[in-house]
């Protein structure tokens, strides 16, 4: 295995059954930055020609880096360290010991200037005049690429750049990967890759083949592999392969909740799926950081019920579900919040079992508790509130139709109370005529968890005044649980 990667050098700051609404972009994100990004790409160097110049540590370290390549490498440096002396010696290289000359960079694919180069901006143009492109360490005004930081698990490599922009945080994240990535990995990378060509022919539709190497490295095949028993792993996968050929395409639906919009809020089960997805059915309260994170070549579909306005009937959504999980895909039906808390699972779920389609339901973290988590209060309390209470405040017949406030009121408790916003003024009113106290401590939470996140906090007597518009989902919690809370921000009031 090849050491780890010096720190990185810096670059130069350029370089299917019926009608669907249309879908999501989702792009891949991109944070603000002042320049463009380079693009990262794995570059084949066996039997190119390669160049260093200098004899410096730094130099040293390009070698020992690149040593495995199969390049053709020339080191130009009158007097090595001491280090780049001994990769010489334990690599193919061939030194020169003197200065370089125009004529040394004909044919080279790459070239590597050290700190110690005396003449950088010329060895740069000379290079550049041959061909070559050009990394000069710690100067990048001479720099054509950048060297990443890299975890070696031979075959398998993974590379951490910046864009320059910090290395140290690179060496950083490399060393939490190193850490959490196990060297058992290398055996596994090599498993996969003397069956790739196997596989590939008895596998020729490139969906199942990623579809049967998702389950098999989710499976016992790449347990074994990662044990060390690569036979046993073999005889795994070749029964599993002659299994999937005979069978045909069988999919699946997962029913995720992606939780209150922060994708670090999301559970690892959910990120799996959205992993290996085929199509993604979203609503719209997951946004768009959360989308992010399926895979790249998954469909997205957006069919989201906003207030008054539905992308989709729900049974549209069902039978997009059934039909094509039915022709091989995974599903995924991504939900905010949690699938089983007024999300309207369970007419989703038998619509699954009805048509035979297996299914998971991965939980998600609902909105009650995101927002009690960014209030740093509970929801039930020994002394407080011994209930807690999900309500919806869009039922079916109305806003909360059907519901006994007088013996939610009478049993008391903590009120957690879903799509309320718009019928806070008539939810309230029959809170209070159930016999609350107007006094009651009361708190919306608009878009919890969200950099738009906005919070009110007031009574139940006073709340809907207060409130206004909300331009994003909404949270009511209602309870005296929530005293501490209206009691600091009347503090903050009456300091203000």
């Amino acid at each position: 295995m090849l050491p780890p990667a010096p720190p990185e050098s810096t670059p130069p700051q350029s370089a299917p059954p019926e009608s669907t609404p249309p879908e999501s972009t989702a792009p891949e994100s991109t944070p603000p930055q002042s320049a463009p990004l380079p693009f990262p790409i794995f570059l084949p160097l066996a039997g190119v020609r390669l160049v260093l110049l200098g004899g410096g540590e730094e130099i040293a370290a390009k070698l020992r880096l690149l040593a495995g390549s199969g390049a053709t490498i020339e080191v130009f440096a009158r007097s090595p360290c001491a280090g780049l002396a001994a990769a010489i010696t334990a690599s193919s290289a061939r030194h020169h010991a003197r200065a370089w000359a125009a004529g040394d960079f004909a044919a080279a694919r790459l070239v590597f200037i050290g700190q110690d180069e005396p003449e950088p901006a010329a060895a740069a143009r000379a290079a550049h005049a041959a061909g070559a492109l050009v990394n000069a360490v710690d100067r990048p005004e001479f720099c054509d690429f950048l060297v990443p930081a890299i975890v070696d698990r031979a075959p398998l490599r993974i590379a951490i750049g910046s864009g320059g922009s910090a290395p140290a945080l690179s060496r950083d994240l490399r060393a939490r990967i190193e850490a959490a990535v196990p060297a058992a990995y290398g055996a596994l990378a090599a498993f996969c890759r003397d069956w790739r060509a196997r596989v590939a022919a008895a596998l020729p539709d490139p969906d199942r083949r990623r579809r049967f190497w998702d389950g098999a490295l989710a499976g016992r095949p790449a347990a074994l592999a990662l044990a060390g028993r690569s036979a046993a792993a073999g005889s795994e996968l070749a029964a599993a392969l002659a299994t999937h050929q005979a069978a045909p395409a069988r999919g699946r639906v997962s029913l995720v909740g992606a939780g209150p919009g922060d994708p670090d809020l999301l559970t690892l089960q959910g990120l799996r799926a959205l992993q290996t997805a085929d199509l993604v059915l979203h609503d719209c309260l997951p946004g768009p950081r959360v989308l992010e994170l399926a895979r790249r070549g998954a469909r997205r579909i957006d069919v989201g019920k906003r207030c008054g306005r539905h992308a989709m009937s729900q049974a549209a959504i069902t039978r997009l579900m059934v039909g094509h999980a039915s022709r091989g895909a995974h599903v995924v039906r991504l939900k905010g919040g949690d699938p089983s808390i007024f999300a309207r699972a369970g007419e989703e779920i038998a619509a699954l079992e009805a048509a035979g389609v297996p299914f998971t339901v991965v939980p998600g973290i609902t909105a009650a508790c995101a927002a009690a988590a960014r209030l740093a209060l509970p929801l039930t309390d020994r002394a407080l509130a011994h209930r807690l209470h999900f309500l919806t405040g869009h039922g079916e017949s109305g806003p909360a139709e059907g519901e006994d406030w007088a013996e939610l009121a009478a049993r008391g408790g903590t009120l957690a109370i879903y799509m309320g916003a718009r019928a806070l003024p008539a939810l309230a009113a029959r809170m209070l005529a159930a016999g609350l106290s107007p006094a009651t401590p009361a708190v919306a939470v608009e878009n919890a968890t969200l950099p738009g996140e906005r919070r009110i906090e007031a009574t139940l007597g006073t709340l809907a005044g207060a409130l206004g518009a909300c331009s994003g989902p909404a949270l009511l919690l209602v309870g005296a649980v929530l005293a501490r809370r209206v009691a600091i921000a009347s503090a903050r009031a009456v300091a203000a």
